[in-house]
């Protein structure tokens, strides 16, 4: 009985890394919302449909990570944002996907 239990895990083992897969990076980069560009956060839309139809393809989501970008360079000039401020904001969001080959 343990002889079988042992070898039918190794076999499931071997047939799962065997298995060969690839990978996909979609990026939605955000967009200014208003005249106060370079001090408002940016919008970032993302269609539900487009990642369901990436669903229905068989794609899976592994991971999401962001990009950031400096939204107040104060280099000692007046004109620019002082004080303590939130200094960065998302500028594009990723998503990795796999899927079987």
């Amino acid at each position: 009985m343990k002889k079988i239990f042992l070898t039918s895990i190794f076999v499931i083992s071997i047939i799962s890394c065997s298995q060969k897969w690839e990978y996909k990076t979609i990026t939605y980069k955000g967009s200014e919302q208003d005249e106060l560009a370079k001090f408002a956060s940016k919008k970032i839309d993302i269609a539900n449909s487009s990642l369901n139809s990436l669903g229905e393809e068989g794609w899976e989501l592994v991971d999401v990570f962001e990009k950031t970008e400096t939204v107040h360079p104060n280099f000692g000039n007046t004109e620019y944002v002082t004080g303590l401020q939130p200094n960065v904001r998302t500028s594009e969001i990723s998503f990795v996907f796999k899927r079987k080959k």
